[in-house]
């Protein structure tokens, strides 16, 4: 187990990082982080390291490392982990939207069930709240036991996006953050209906065995800036 975490720590970690923290997030946020990062260390010259991957990977790393300072993602599935943290920052809301390839369409959920859809992707279900939402949407709107049979299981919001880009999916369940991002490499997505699955509230939280406190606090407070209130809108993901 102890080599298995060095080779985790290695593969997410460059080895020679000077930066002031190090920021762990869910891929499917990326693009968001990226900015967010960016506009800060352009604000205030502090270099922020990122970490990404799936939300079980990430909070694992966060535990085990001991190079992890602050962790962003879903609510929901960070306090199931019990992390030991010193402190939360909420950063947004996250929508669930099914994502179509180029040359599909969605008008309404009964589209999933056509006989020329053969393929939908969406991330883990145990492990991805995008993938949790979507089984939830699909239960919720009775369309589950007929679709199942063209459901394809990845790890990641970004993976699943991917077969929607290439065109071997013909729908994918992703975020609305990643939705933006890719909008010029698919048909186009749709925002699903929110009441048809549990509320997605994305947070950032700071460990506590973070060596760099001072530096997270001022993450964290830029976090509640109105510039980045405006990036955070920009992804699609405003209160």
């Amino acid at each position: 187990m102890r080599i298995l975490l060095l080779i985790i720590t290695l593969l997410f970690i460059p080895v020679a990082s000077h930066a002031d923290i190090v920021i762990a997030s869910g891929a499917g946020y990326r693009s968001l982080v990226d900015q967010l990062i960016e506009t800060y260390t352009a604000d205030t010259g502090n270099k922020v390291e990122r970490i990404y991957g799936n939300m079980a990977r990430v909070t694992a790393l966060a535990k085990n490392s001991g190079s992890v300072d602050l962790v962003l993602g879903d609510k929901s599935f960070l306090e199931k982990t019990a992390l030991d943290t010193a402190a939360t920052q909420k950063v947004g809301r996250g929508r669930l939207v099914l994502a179509f390839a180029k040359g599909k369409n969605f008008t309404s959920p009964e589209d999933l069930l056509a006989p020329e859809i053969s393929r939908i992707s969406l991330p883990d279900t145990k492990r991805a709240i995008y993938g949790k939402a979507a089984m939830q949407y699909l239960n919720n709107k009775k369309l589950l036991s007929a679709v199942e049979p063209k459901l394809l299981m990845v790890a990641t919001v970004p993976q699943s996006a991917s077969y929607v880009i290439t065109g071997e999916s013909d729908y994918a369940f992703i975020n609305l953050t990643h939705a933006r991002k890719i909008q010029k490499s698919i048909g186009g997505f749709t925002i699903l209906d929110e009441s048809a699955y549990t509320p997605i509230s994305i947070i950032i939280e700071q460990m506590s065995s973070s060596n760099h406190a001072d530096e997270c606090q001022k993450f964290m407070k830029f976090i509640q800036s109105p510039k980045a209130r405006e990036i955070v809108t920009t992804h699609g993901m405003q209160d």
